[in-house]
């Protein structure tokens, strides 16, 4: 069943509050955790456990809760997804501990995974038309990318009226309209024909999740990443040999769709995790306010947004793999200011955050459009799932990744004055926020943090290499295989 053409557009906002909720509170507490840490006291692992067990979470049941949408009716699991992502908002505001913090964040990951690939394959059965599809796409693109900035500026503006636990109490209020709005307008689909398979749906849970945690925080590593494979592996077999695949194996083999899936992963690793690092950098080496590092990282939000709506004009003149190539190009090419070193300029380092967002926004969209056009309408939520698969995979191991080198070339620059004790000095070791911890009341207060400052700047400078040739392969990769 088709919804009414003038209908769509207000139930694509409806939609898009609730994508929003889903991507900002993947990066909602990068603001905010310097004052999580100084409330709930997390050691360093518990740290970025609490940042990264949210897309850690949702990465392995994005397939299954997708497919569950498009064969048990779409609305359904929408409306089951928003109640469960409410729910655990409010877990979220009200944790008395840091493991409390952890659980709760795992719940909200499985809200997250019932409502970000039903919302994307909606997109297919509200707007049958490629043009209005290409621009919904761009639109719920351009909510994904932004949104993934748009949280550390509201949590910076929260914590400072309100402190931390207020960035998830904002949640609920838009989730009951969401759910209100749903039930009443939005149209229910009938069930698939096909049966859901749910021994493919525990494979790729499976398998998805000994990857995400052989990419996670505590390192996993290499038995959780064997393991990992081997279920996706069975998972492959069982496709081939099953009359009614969970998920259409032919999606991979079609034009663009690889290089659209490795496009999803770079830019939400790099967004998540360069922003996370970003994000510490303005608070702590120049001394800025959580609103006014905030306001900094919205020059990220408003090119992101810009891009969202220049780019289905250009998807439509020069094609899905030149506007990708593009954006890797125009990203590279902006990550490459804060990799040489201009860090303290706000007019590069403004130029490098608008001209990343502008690069990030155009190779997403075009990655979703080539990933949900590829699909028939009645598979749309296995390739959406695919796409919010990649978009959280990406973002757990940016957070990893950027996080664990980030941290690494912290502690190897660390200079710390001779002077300091040495629980003081384990204490600033741990990073940035807690070398201003550790030098309260320290004779070498001044000296241990400009050393923290020093080396907290070359970990951000050295993340931001990293990112910028991943960017400048990929555009090389797709040029030449274009």
């Amino acid at each position: 069943m088709t919804a009414p053409a003038v209908r769509a557009w207000p139930l694509l906002a409806v939609l898009g509050a609730g994508l929003l909720l889903v991507a900002v509170d993947a990066t909602v507490l990068h603001v905010a955790l310097p004052d999580v840490v100084r409330q709930l006291r997390p050691g360093a692992a518990a740290q970025v456990w609490i940042v990264a067990i949210y897309p850690l979470t949702a990465a392995p049941l994005l397939l299954p809760c997708g497919t569950l949408g498009d064969r048990f009716g779409r609305r359904r699991v929408l409306v089951a997804g928003y109640a469960v992502f409410g729910a655990a908002s409010l877990g979220c505001a009200f944790a008395p501990t840091a493991g409390a913090l952890i659980a709760a964040r795992a719940v909200l990951g499985c809200g997250g995974a019932m409502i970000m690939p039903v919302t994307m394959s909606l997109l297919r059965e509200l707007f049958p038309g490629h043009r209005q599809r290409r621009t919904a796409i761009a639109v719920c693109s351009g909510i994904t990318g932004t949104g993934s900035v748009f949280g550390p500026v509201l949590g910076g503006l929260l914590v400072e009226a309100y402190g931390w636990r207020a960035t998830f109490l904002v949640n609920p209020p838009v989730i009951l309209a969401a759910v209100a709005a749903a039930l009443r307008w939005l149209p229910r689909t009938p069930p698939g024909r096909q049966p859901w398979d749910a021994l493919s749906a525990v494979l790729a849970a499976g398998g998805v999740l000994g990857i995400a945690f052989a990419i996670g925080p505590s390192g996993g590593g290499f038995a959780a990443g064997a393991a990992g494979c081997v279920l996706l592996g069975l998972f492959v077999r069982r496709q081939r040999r099953t009359p009614a695949p969970l998920l259409d194996l032919t999606l991979f083999r079609r034009p663009g769709v690889p290089g659209a899936i490795g496009g999803v992963l770079l830019v939400l690793s790099t967004l998540v995790g360069l922003g996370l690092l970003l994000a510490q950098y303005l608070q702590v080496v120049l001394g800025l306010s959580p609103p006014a590092a905030a306001a900094r990282l919205l020059l990220v939000l408003g090119a992101s947004a810009a891009g969202s709506v220049v780019a289905p004009a250009l998807l439509g003149r020069f094609g899905n793999a030149r506007v990708r190539t593009a954006g890797f190009a125009l990203a590279a090419a902006s990550l490459a200011i804060p990799a040489a070193g201009a860090l303290a300029s706000p007019w590069w380092l403004g130029t490098a955050l608008a001209g990343s967002g502008l690069g990030m926004a155009l190779a997403l969209t075009s990655s979703t459009d080539t990933l949900l056009s590829a699909a028939p309408a009645d598979r749309a939520g296995g390739a959406a799932a695919v796409e919010k698969t990649g978009y959280e995979l990406g973002a757990g191991l940016g957070t990893t990744v950027f996080g664990s080198l980030a941290a690494a070339v912290y502690a190897a620059h660390l200079a710390i004055p001779p002077d300091v004790p040495e629980a003081a000095a384990r204490l600033a070791s741990a990073g940035p926020a807690q070398a201003e911890a550790a030098a309260r009341g320290l004779a070498a207060a001044d000296r241990l943090l400009a050393a923290a400052r020093a080396a907290c700047t070359t970990s951000v400078q050295a993340a931001a290499v990293v990112a910028c040739g991943l960017f400048l392969a990929a555009a090389l990769g797709s040029a030449l295989k274009r």
